[in-house]
This record gives structure tokens, C-alpha cells and sequence, in this order.
């Protein structure tokens, strides 16, 4: 198979991923932090390991580091304990479902509102026109996972300081794929997964907390540490990770970021990316939308349907991509593509140039 869907999952992990995982579930198998013996002992070093690497990686402090499921699980955890009664909030228009369903919810039980700049050509003044003087959080997905556009984060972090703004970076599509700046730890808040461009596997994902002892817990539960009080723990990150870690998937995470530090992941997905755009515009019946900056093109076809041609390349051609709306409406509809989607091809580090041409062969 020629994989083209890294945007939603980075395949086939990296055999070093795959050796860590298997290694702590064969010895490393304990609780971590609930417990004194080998095992558990094993299982918080792992934890430890990732935290610090995930930390470096950001320009952080590890503490600040919380782990969770998945980048939805993060933006829920960093929008729902920043969010109050009252709360004015800014997105943009090429959010996904993990951001806009929790704005709708909060909307709809009365606690906040919320407006929308756009994206395209988007600059700083152009942010600072939806800014009013109530507006106390922006939620941005820093990199679209539909067209791949990029937002300015340096923008979006001095509208963010001259106002006084809560920040919250959805990074799903931005982390693994960009060169990363030490400015990046001004935000508030960063949510990301660990099975995209970090090349983890499913069920990893972190947050990283600015302010954490500030906020007040998203779930409850047991945490290792302070059992005999009844309130969560003040300190993070144990304070926001009730209940036991996925050790295996974090110990992945780590591994994955350490293979893209290793490889030069990033550079060479660039010019994957680069690659992949020239070839694709060039595809007759075919019209790329957006201004990818990363290796994900979303393309709008004349006159087929993108679920069929998505079908026919995986049948016929043996090539994955990926078809429809993405999970991110709002995109769709400012791009004017709501009824159809879009027909989505998103590389990632063990693809080649050769790929990139068979599959705008098939295309065509």
C-alpha cells in the first residue's frame, strides 16, 4: 500500500516505536506511580523519560507536561478549565470537531460566547479586528488538517500578550511537521496527539499547561500521590491525570519524537511536501484549495465524487487517502466545499517522491 492519510494517523510507525512499546508491556508492566516495586518503578521512569522529552522538545518545563488520550481529550481539558461564565472566545474558521463541538457545548449551556476571524491570509491585524475588550481566550488549530495553511503562531502570540489573552494551539497538524520556535512556550496552553507527526500510536496525546496550578481539575480520581485528601492533588501534572497512564502509548511518544529528531523528519517531510503540491496541481480535473505549508493538499474534483475516487484509488491503485468533510465543517464552509468535501492526500516520513508521482498518475 501507498499510504497517503498521515494527517489522521501516521503508518507504519518506526521500528524503534515499535520495540519500546513491546518492551514495556513485557517488562515494565506496573502502575506507574502507584507503586514501589520493580514494575511500577519500571512504568514511572518510562513516564518520566517521555515527559522530559516532550518538554525539551517545546522549550518547557516537564511539570507542565499532562498526559492525555488523545488531542481531543487536551482541548477539552485546556478550553473547559480555562473557560468561565461569561467568557468571550475567538477561533478560527478552520477548526476541527475537538475544538468546535466544545465551544458549541459551552455556548449552548449559556457560558460563553464566541466569534470566528478568518484564516486565509491571515495576519495579525486581521486577528485583532475580531479582538473585543471581553475577549479572554483564542483557540486556534495552528495548521488546518483540510488544506494544510498555516497560521502565523508569532501572530497569534502578540495578540495574544497585548491583550491579555488566554491562548490555547491546537497542534495536531503543526507538531512533528514545522521547525519548532522557544517562543512556542508563551502559549497557554498546546494540545497534540502522539499518533500523528510525533509517530506514536493511538491513545497518546498531551497538553502542556502553562499555568497549571492555576486551573482547576478536569476528571477525578486516584492519582498516586496525597491519597488521603479529599481534593485533587495542587501540583501538576498530577493534578489533571486521575486514573492510570497509557505507559505503553507514552513510551511510544517518546520513542517517536526521538526518531524525528534522529532523522530529520522534519526537513525531509518539507520536501515531501513541496513535492506533493507541484504534483498535484499539475493533476487535469482536479483544483488544489488552500495554501498547504505542510504535506497536506485537499483537492476539490470536477465533476466525480472524492468518496468514490478515494474508493477507486484504494481498490484499484492500492493508495489511501482520505475523503469527506475531515471532521472539520467550519473549513469546508468557508472553503465552499460542505456538500462534496474534499479528496485529501497528507504525507508523512516513510513516503517518497516516487509515491507522491504514482499517485498523481492514478489520479489523473
Amino acid at each position: 500500500m501507498i499510504y497517503f492519510d498521515h494527517a489522521a494517523t501516521s503508518f507504519p510507525k518506526p521500528l524503534c516505536v515499535l520495540d519500546a512499546v513491546n518492551d514495556c508491556i513485557r517488562n515494565c508492566g506496573g502502575n506507574p506511580g502507584r507503586g514501589g516495586h520493580r514494575l511500577s518503578l519500571c512504568a514511572s521512569e518510562t513516564v518520566y523519560n517521555a515527559r522530559q522529552e516532550l518538554a525539551d522538545l517545546l522549550f518547557v518545563k516537564a511539570e507542565q507536561i499532562v498526559f492525555a488520550q488523545n488531542a481531543t481529550m487536551a482541548l477539552n481539558l485546556a478550553i473547559r478549565t480555562r473557560a468561565r461564565k461569561g467568557s468571550r472566545i475567538l477561533i478560527s474558521d478552520q477548526e476541527h470537531n475537538a475544538t468546535l463541538r466544545v465551544i458549541y457545548a459551552l455556548k449552548d449551556s449559556g457560558l460563553i460566547t464566541y466569534d470566528i476571524f478568518p484564516s486565509l491570509g491571515c495576519e495579525e491585524d486581521l486577528i485583532e479586528r475580531f479582538v473585543y475588550p471581553d475577549t479572554d481566550i483564542l483557540v486556534c488549530n495552528l495548521t488546518s488538517n483540510v488544506t494544510g495553511n498555516t497560521l502565523p503562531l508569532s501572530a497569534l502570540l502578540s495578540v495574544a500578550r497585548r491583550h491579555g489573552i488566554y491562548l490555547i494551539i491546537d497542534a495536531s497538524q503543526w507538531l512533528g511537521h514545522h521547525p519548532i520556535p522557544r517562543e512556542i512556550g508563551e502559549a497557554d496552553a498546546i494540545c497534540a496527539p502522539g499518533h500523528k507527526g510525533l509517530y506514536g500510536i493511538q491513545g497518546s496525546g498531551f497538553v502542556y499547561l502553562k499555568n497549571a496550578e492555576a486551573l482547576p481539575p478536569f476528571i477525578y480520581g486516584g492519582s498516586g500521590v496525597e491519597s488521603d485528601k479529599r481534593e485533587m492533588p495542587h501540583r501538576a501534572p498530577e493534578r489533571f491525570e486521575a486514573g492510570t497512564l497509557n505507559a505503553c502509548g507514552i513510551v511510544g511518544l517518546c520513542e517517536g519524537i526521538k526518531f524525528i529528531k534522529r532523522e530529520g523528519a522534519i526537513e525531509k517531510e518539507r520536501e515531501l511536501a513541496d513535492f506533493l503540491v507541484s504534483q498535484m496541481s499539475c493533476v487535469k480535473g482536479a483544483k488544489l484549495i488552500g495554501n498547504p505549508s505542510v504535506g497536506v493538499v485537499g483537492l476539490s474534483l470536477y465533476n466525480h465524487d472524492c468518496v468514490d475516487v478515494a474508493t477507486r484509488l484504494d481498490r484499484e491503485y492500492n493508495i489511501a487517502t482520505r475523503a469527506g468533510l475531515h471532521c472539520a465543517p467550519m473549513a469546508h464552509r468557508t472553503l465552499g466545499t460542505i456538500s462534496g468535501g474534499l479528496l485529501r492526500f497528507s504525507t508523512g516520513f516513510f513516503n517518497t517522491k516516487e509515491d507522491i508521482s504514482s499517485a498523481a498518475f492514478a489520479l489523473e
